[in-house]
């Protein structure tokens, strides 16, 4: 609890090296990190300022700007107070606007490695189709239609991390994902990862939240990780099934020594539209 899966020989050697091929022909480019959930952090820092410093000081300026005035009335006050507000509660958006910008710029240092999407299915044996089609089968609905299935993946993408690159603590699922997410299927609920070559060094999957299990490759590690293996993948939620975001589920991709090569799905709550995710001519060839 959470549950957390190693899923042994997932894929096989020959869809794994195929999909590292296809991703070196469709050429890699620096992986990109989003602000989720801006928007909520956004609207509360807004909601803070309003109710706090804002109030205080549109009310002390309001008093210093009458204090000295023997004529001014409580209604003089009250207007002097409510301009004050006002100009304030905008200087205030705007710093607010400013920080959430420099705080989404600054969030591409969490993320060193370089990466593609993979949405041709044409090649219907190829790693591509054969990861979406083994995805399909995992999360199946029991219809036995993996197109159905499929349609609530994002597109498979595929990760490159060299040495020294590194994916810090973060989490897949989104607490504004109603607003954020909308146009992307909403809510991540499931996150599959498959290892596409063995690391003998570094390269771990680190789970930050959670305890170190009997599993765990690293005998001095105090956090649950996962060692790379070609062909093993990588299952866990990070929200629940009503799409409740769940912040044991943070994670990290330790500072890699070895390259590591990783295939990624996110499983939503609806239909992932292209072009994040697969096209329904994509989806007609599972």
């Amino acid at each position: 609890n959470p549950d957390i899966f190693v899923i042994e020989n997932f894929l096989d050697e020959t869809s794994c090296k195929d999909l590292i091929e296809k991703a070196r022909t469709k050429k890699l480019e620096p992986s990109p990190v989003a602000y989720a959930g801006w928007t909520e952090d956004f609207k509360d820092l807004v909601e803070l300022a309003a109710k706090g410093p804002v109030s205080w000081f549109a009310i002390l300026g309001a008093w210093l700007q009458t204090k000295d005035d023997a004529s001014a009335t409580q209604f003089d006050l009250a207007i002097h107070g409510v301009q004050n507000y006002v100009v304030l509660l905008v200087v205030a958006v705007a710093g607010i606007a400013a920080f959430t910008k420099f705080r989404a710029d600054s969030l591409k240092e969490m993320r060193t490695s370089t990466s593609t999407t993979l949405d041709d299915l044409n090649d219907t044996e190829g790693g591509t189709a054969m990861f979406v089609r083994r995805a399909a089968d995992l999360f199946g609905s029991g219809t036995s239609d993996p197109a159905r299935d499929a349609s609530l993946f994002e597109a498979p993408t595929v990760i490159r991390y060299e040495a020294g690159q590194v994916l810090k603590p973060h989490f897949d699922a989104n607490r504004s994902a109603a607003t954020e997410d909308a146009n992307r299927g909403g809510q991540t609920l499931a996150t599959l990862l498959v290892y596409l070559n063995d690391v003998e060094k570094g390269g771990l999957t680190r789970f930050g939240k959670l305890p170190a299990s009997s599993a765990s490759p690293d005998s001095d590690e105090t956090k649950l990780t996962v060692q790379p293996k070609l062909g093993d993948a990588l299952l866990f939620f990070p929200a629940d099934a009503s799409g409740t975001f769940d912040e044991r589920t943070e994670h990290e991709g330790c500072p890699a020594v070895d390259e590591k090569w990783i295939a990624r799905i996110w499983r939503h709550t609806v239909r992932v539209p292209p072009p994040f995710g697969l096209a329904d001519e994509a989806l007609a060839k599972l």
